[in-house]
Parts: structure tokens; C-alpha cells; sequence
């Protein structure tokens, strides 16, 4: 390493082309080619990855997501976050630019990052180390048992390796620098503008900023998989001009996109990406019952279900955990079809118990509370949110919440006294918060069909603030604790476990 030498046995991979959808149908831009590298190459990888880690983490841009102590959730959860904060203060529109490199890996110019790690101040000898693990790699394709000939490649970094991600965070690090409101993770960009009521916008130059920064990189933009997002809810929208234009493409306008693995809509809602992780749950029902078919003992199964298919519907959840209670109750369904195949003789409650797993909503939030508790302690940009008391300045004066409550399809839920009271502070908080206008009637009662209490609160009864809501939610607890209640909620209602000590 010192001598900034790296064996030319070590450099050869073999790359396997992998569909990025299923099935492939063009070989330029469906495929993702990753390399498998000698293991003892991986190991002096490493080796130089901590030493660069060291001299490049401090510098690379704080929005850049694909580094060690950071996550695609952090990146997600701090995109949404910008998105809501701006969207409370009103007067106010997003639009959303997701960029897409054309073979980002494959059209990286080693001159350019040569220069980009000389720029940083990176040690000469691991400059020069790098530069002999670049320089006169060899490459062969491997689809099936059939290999191609090994040939020489002229530039690109080579998917699957460990030092891939960190140069090229450190190759697209002055990328959009002076644009607030961007998140990078590795080669995905996605810019954030807030546009003001009847003022212009600024992406298409911005689009264009990009794409001139690519070109002199001898990179490109991909216009096709380019997309543009809106989220507009004024009431007196006013048109957004300025088509985003690619090298005389235009970019679709698109309702729903995928992030990072997680869809987003121009709602805000989470139906499609809860359609979409429920589906490929589903799906994957399918092992189980062929493992269980093959007389796999209960407790492995169990443990191929929380690996294979509750990872899916876990996967980011602090950025949607927030769901509607029909939208929960689709992805809870996965879990009570996995547990019947493992436990065919069970309700899903005996199941629960047997298998010691937690119900999917009340699994949800704890990883939002561990995910916060890590956040509060680490040094990234949402520690700094976290960490800060955020009161949007409202400017507008309508409410952004409904003001109307649907009556039609009434949902009943039988809980314990306890657990009623602390779901009406948490839901009653969340929905009004200490700025909202409402009007709300809260109906207790025992499972004879008693009514134990029934109040209605509204914006002039002064049951603003955590100092008044305890007391009056403890007072539906107290005229039930002899039977168990029933709160009557309309179905959107979502039973939110949160911990807000108010």
C-alpha cells in the first residue's frame, strides 16, 4: 500500500448482469451489472476504505446519504420532512426533480476522480493506491454457467466493491452544493423546490446545472428515467411554468415515484407503496408453504418469515409508519396468512403468542422509537431537527386538516380502559395539535352498550395543549375501568403509539 501498488491478479471480476426489472427489455438500460472481486482484494479494500473514510467523511457533503453512519431511511425521512414543514407553513407548492445517471459506475473518468481526491487532500500514497486499483482492470461476463472473454476496461468503478460507493460520493460531491434542499445517495439525486404562491420556478435552470455538471465529467443523464414531481394543495393553484428539458427531452411529470425502495405519491398518501409491499409479501407466502410442506420445524419457519417477508414490510417504516387504519390492517394481513400457514390450528393471537411476535403496528413504532433514539445521538442532519422544538410559522389562516368527519361506515375497536385513554391523548394530539380549530365528540361504552361519557370539544372551549387533554381523556378511562370500552372512530382514524409525555 505504501508503495501505492496493487497486483493486476487482484483486478480481474467477473460481471453478472442483474435485471433491474423483471423481465429485462433493453440491455442498455434494464440490467446492472455487478462485479464479483477476489476476496483478497475485498480485504485491502478495507483496509484503504477506513484510511479514506478518515480524511474524506468530514468534507463530503452533509446530504449525501451513502456513507458509514447514514441510511436511505435517514435520506427519506429528512426529504419528508422538508416536504411537510413547508407544506404546514402554507402558500406554498413542491416541486421535486429525481435525477438518473446513465451507467453512473460504468462512465466514471479516472482522470476527473483522480483529481476530485487530490482536491479533497487525500494522502498521495493512498491517491496513488487508488489510481492502481482503477488503472487496467479486467472484466469478463458471466450469464449462466458461460463466461466471456476477459478484456480491459478504460474507466468506471466496478459495482459490488467496497471503496464503489465512497469515490463515487466523493466524484458528484459539488454537485448542486448551492441548492438548499437536495438529498444524494450515491447515484441517485433528488432536488426539493419551494415555490411561493404566483412566483416562478427555478428547477428547470437547476435541471440544467446538472446536467452541464455531468457532461464535464463525461457523465450523462438518462431523460427517460429523469422524473418531475408536484405536490400542490392550495386551493388557488396557480400554473407552474417551465418544462424540465434534457438535451431536448422533456421530463414526465409523474403521480407516484420510487425512492429509495419506498413510493412516493403527490398526495402524500402511502397506498400505492403499501399496495406495493403487500403484494411482493404476499408473494413471497409462497416459500413458507413449501417449507412447511417439507416439514421445516415452526420456529425456523418463523425466523424465515421476520428474514424474507416481514424485512418487506418493515423496510423504512419511521418515514410511512404514520398510516390510516385500513392501511394498516393490509399490511397486518400478511402477517396473519404467514402465521396460519406456520400455525394452521391457531387464531392469530395464539399465533402471536406462540411464536413471540409482536402485532406489526406496535412492532412499527418501536422501530420509530429506536430509530429516533439512535437520531438524537448521532451527528447527522436530522439530530439537528430532532433535536430542535419545530413550530411552523403559519401563515395562511385556513386549517390544513379536515374540518369535516366522516359519520358513514363507523369502525368499532374493543381495547382495555388503559389502552383507550392513552390512544384518545395520542390521536386527540395528533390531530389538533395546539394551532388546530375542531370540533370533536368523544362516546365511551362498556360492552353492554352503556354509555359511560360523551363530551364535545371545540376550538372555543379553551382543551388546547397537553395540560387539559390528559385529564380529559383520563376521565373516559375512569366511567370504564369495570368493563371494557368501545371507541367508536371512523375508519381513517390511526391508533398512533407515540410517546408524547402530554
Amino acid at each position: 500500500m505504501k508503495q501505492g501498488v496493487f497486483p493486476e491478479q487482484l483486478k480481474a471480476s467477473i460481471a453478472i448482469p442483474l435485471p433491474k426489472c423483471h423481465p429485462p427489455k433493453e440491455i442498455n438500460s434494464d440490467l446492472r451489472p455487478i462485479s464479483l472481486t477476489n476476496q483478497v482484494a475485498k480485504i485491502m479494500e478495507g483496509f484503504t476504505l477506513k484510511r479514506l473514510s478518515v480524511d474524506l467523511l468530514p468534507m463530503l457533503d452533509q446530504f449525501q446519504f451513502a456513507v458509514k453512519g447514514k441510511s436511505t431511511t435517514q435520506a427519506l425521512v429528512y426529504l419528508m420532512h422538508t416536504i411537510l414543514g413547508h407544506l404546514e407553513t402554507g402558500g406554498c407548492s413542491i416541486r421535486l426533480f429525481f435525477a438518473d445517471f446513465a451507467k453512473g459506475f460504468d462512465l466514471v473518468d479516472h482522470s476527473v476522480l483522480l483529481s476530485e481526491l487530490n482536491c479533497f487532500g487525500v494522502n498521495p500514497v493512498l491517491q496513488n493506491w487508488v489510481s492502481a486499483f482503477l488503472y487496467k482492470r479486467s472484466q469478463c461476463v458471466r450469464i449462466g454457467s458461460s463466461n466471456s472473454e476477459y478484456r480491459y476496461l478504460n474507466g468506471g468503478i466496478p459495482q459490488g466493491t467496497k471503496l464503489g460507493p465512497l469515490l463515487f460520493a466523493v466524484l458528484v460531491n459539488s454537485l448542486i452544493n448551492s441548492w438548499h434542499y437536495r438529498v444524494k445517495f450515491v447515484d441517485d439525486l433528488t432536488s426539493l423546490e419551494i415555490i411561493p404562491r404566483n412566483s416562478p420556478s427555478l428547477t428547470p435552470f437547476l435541471v440544467n446545472e446538472v446536467n452541464q455538471y455531468a457532461s464535464t465529467r463525461h457523465m450523462r443523464l438518462n431523460p427517460k428515467k429523469c422524473k418531475e414531481m408536484r405536490i400542490c394543495f392550495l386551493k388557488y393553484r396557480s400554473p407552474i411554468g417551465g418544462q424540465l428539458l434534457i438535451g431536448g427531452h422533456q421530463v414526465d411529470l409523474v403521480k407516484h415515484f420510487k425512492l429509495l425502495g419506498v413510493y412516493m405519491s403527490d398526495d402524500l398518501s402511502w397506498n400505492k407503496h403499501v399496495g406495493y409491499i403487500t403484494k411482493k409479501g404476499f408473494k413471497r407466502l409462497y416459500i413458507l408453504r413449501q417449507l412447511k410442506i417439507a416439514g421445516i420445524s415452526d420456529k425456523d419457519l418463523v425466523l424465515i418469515y421476520i428474514s424474507l417477508i416481514r424485512s418487506v414490510l418493515e423496510y423504512a417504516a419511521p418515514v410511512w409508519a404514520n398510516l390510516p387504519q385500513y392501511l394498516s390492517d393490509d399490511i397486518e394481513s400478511v402477517q396473519r396468512r404467514a402465521l396460519k400457514i406456520i400455525f394452521p390450528d391457531f387464531d392469530y393471537f395464539q399465533a402471536l403468542e406462540s411464536s413471540k411476535l409482536p402485532q406489526l403496528s406496535n412492532h412499527r413504532d418501536r422501530i420509530c422509537e429506536s430509530f429516533m433514539a439512535q437520531q438524537r445521538k448521532s451527528s447527522s442532519v436530522l439530530s439537528k431537527i430532532i433535536n430542535t422544538n419545530y413550530e411552523p410559522t403559519i401563515t395562511h389562516s385556513y386549517s390544513l386538516r379536515s374540518q369535516s368527519r366522516r359519520v358513514n361506515n363507523v369502525q368499532t375497536i374493543s381495547v382495555h380502559p388503559k389502552e383507550a385513554c392513552k390512544r384518545v391523548i395520542i390521536d386527540i394530539w395528533r390531530r389538533v395539535g395546539e394551532h388546530g380549530m375542531f370540533e370533536m365528540a368523544l362516546i365511551a361504552m362498556n360492552s353492554k352498550g352503556e354509555v359511560g361519557m360523551a363530551s364535545t370539544v371545540n376550538e372555543s372551549s379553551n382543551h388546547f395543549g397537553p395540560n387539559r387533554l390528559p385529564g380529559f381523556a383520563y376521565s373516559v378511562w375512569n366511567s370504564e375501568q369495570k368493563g371494557l370500552p368501545q371507541i367508536l372512530c371512523e375508519p381513517p382514524l390511526v391508533w398512533n403509539d407515540v410517546q408524547h409525555n402530554k
